[in-house]
């Protein structure tokens, strides 16, 4: 059998991760997202403007985003999960919640907990 008979899968990581903005404008927001880059890289492309000084975000979670059956979850599954538990969700992606409750809802979603 030839050896590229089962082409070998890209490396990807899913990612979820949760971020704050330093911006006083954004205070008890946190940014839930995806990726499959490097979650330093997709959040600093969120930031095309280069800045003096310290970056204006602070990464506080990174969390697999495959479940244990080898399927994957987003972003998306995670902010339903948060609203269904009442967290308010003022702006698209930004919810006002703890890292705490965004890793259990990540766990939650990982597990298949979603009730």
């Amino acid at each position: 059998m030839p050896k590229d008979f089962f082409p070998q899968k890209p490396e990807v990581k899913p990612t979820i991760y949760a971020y704050e903005d330093t911006n006083p404008q954004y205070a008890s927001l946190l940014k839930v997202g995806y990726t499959t880059k490097s979650v330093q890289e997709r959040v600093a492309a969120q930031y095309p403007t280069l800045r003096p000084g310290e970056m204006p975000y602070c990464i506080l979670l990174e969390e697999s985003a495959m479940r244990n059956d080898g399927t994957v979850f987003t972003d998306h599954d995670v902010h339903r999960y948060l609203r269904a538990r009442d967290v308010p969700n003022p702006r698209g992606e930004w919810s006002q919640c703890t890292v705490e409750q965004v890793k259990a809802a990540t766990l939650a979603t990982q597990l298949g907990e979603l009730n």
